[in-house]
């Protein structure tokens, strides 16, 4: 927690240095989706790993939120991004075959995700609407996972802190009067520690009896595009109807994430 509040001040901070250097509106831009998780049957990412049981199943019905927020600050020859993403929280039930006792065990499992971007970039083209938006920055990913044995009160859970780079491009072109075609692509690598609680047995009943903390280093990395029509109902206000797509099965992650996005921008 103390890392991703230090993200978001440093973040903040920048931001707010470059707005008063600004020589074009600050940008704000807010999504909500309707994003359907796809579990993957590879995935191999902490406890997220349907080859360690006999029967795995993903909730994969979507879920209607927010998907990201984003403020771009032009400064100069250059812009400055911040962004956080937020994910569905995943859910799975597996089942396996305990090798001592022969006995079928049950396990809940859950998975959340968020990430936060600090970047820069530079537009390339004639005008606002017209051009391409290369960019390049850190990434900072933080990830929760949740375990619980189906007849135990424990509950083991891990947290991941990862830090990488993350590239990316915007890219826009008017198609008729105040409607844009628009688009974004983005790459991410991060790399951390994960931290987890994990059950160790009852010495006297073999049992699980509570937890005990193991760590070690992760990697992480996905691919994402928007793609869209936005239609600038004025020269400060726009609303953006499109496709999203998050692949996080990159390096054995969990899942897809997929939907139809609306995004309103609001310029400063």
């Amino acid at each position: 927690m103390t890392s991703r509040v230090g993200t978001v001040i440093v973040g903040v901070l920048l931001v707010a240095g470059a707005a008063a250097a600004a020589d074009g509106g600050v940008v704000l831009e807010i999504g909500f989706g309707d994003i359907t998780p796809s579990g993957s049957s590879s995935a191999s990412w902490g406890w997220w790993d349907p080859g360690k049981y006999n029967a795995w199943s993903v909730d994969e019905d979507r879920e209607l939120g927010l998907t990201d927020i984003r403020v771009l600050v032009p400064g100069g020859e250059y812009t400055v991004l911040l962004d956080g993403e937020r994910y569905p929280t995943l859910v799975a039930l597996g089942q396996f075959t305990d090798p001592n006792g022969g006995d079928e065990v049950a396990q809940r499992l859950e998975h959340k995700s968020v990430v936060f971007d600090l970047g820069f970039g530079r537009r390339l083209g004639p005008d606002r609407r017209n051009g391409v938006l290369p960019w390049i920055g850190v990434t900072y990913l933080t990830i929760s996972e949740k375990r619980q044995t189906a007849g135990s009160d424990v509950v083991e859970r891990a947290d991941s802190d990862l830090w990488g780079v993350v590239v990316g491009a915007d890219a826009s072109i008017t198609v008729w009067k105040s409607v844009d075609v628009v688009g974004r692509a983005l790459f991410r690598w991060a790399r951390g520690t994960r931290t987890a609680d994990q059950a160790t047995p009852d010495p006297v009943g073999g049992s699980q009896g509570g937890t005990a903390e193991v760590s070690d280093s992760i990697d992480h990395s996905m691919w994402g595009l928007d793609l869209g029509l936005r239609w600038n109902a004025t020269s400060r206000v726009g609303v953006e109807a499109g496709w999203r797509l998050r692949d996080r099965t990159l390096d054995g992650g969990p899942a897809t994430f997929s939907g139809p996005q609306v995004k309103a921008s609001i310029t400063f």
